[in-house]
């Protein structure tokens, strides 16, 4: 089964652009610093949002019941695709800053 990963890819790209635009910013106290800002909180919140359904989707595959699945939390979600290797870094490897193999 192949996932759909377009909607992820423009959330990413819209976090991007918009942590860009925050650091042109010269002033904290301007207007367009609280849009960017927010468009970076929203686009960061979206883009997780979109990272757990499709890492929901794809751990149906290895796991015997899909509904086991969808009743577990994002911390939880993530545990299980490191087991079954959906992720490309363990979480200690990450957490201690080394690079991905």
């Amino acid at each position: 089964m192949a996932l759909n990963v377009d909607y992820l890819l423009r959330t990413a790209a819209t976090l991007e652009q918009a942590l860009l635009a925050l650091g042109k910013m010269p002033s904290s106290e301007d207007i367009l610093f609280d849009l960017y800002r927010n468009a970076a909180i929203k686009s960061f919140e979206l883009s997780l949002e979109t990272a757990g359904k499709l890492l929901r989707k794809a751990l149906k595959l290895y796991v015997g019941s899909p509904r086991s699945v969808d009743a577990l939390v994002f911390n939880d979600l993530l545990r299980y695709a490191g087991k079954y290797g959906l992720l490309k870094c363990g979480r200690r490897r990450a957490l201690a800053g080394l690079p991905c193999q």
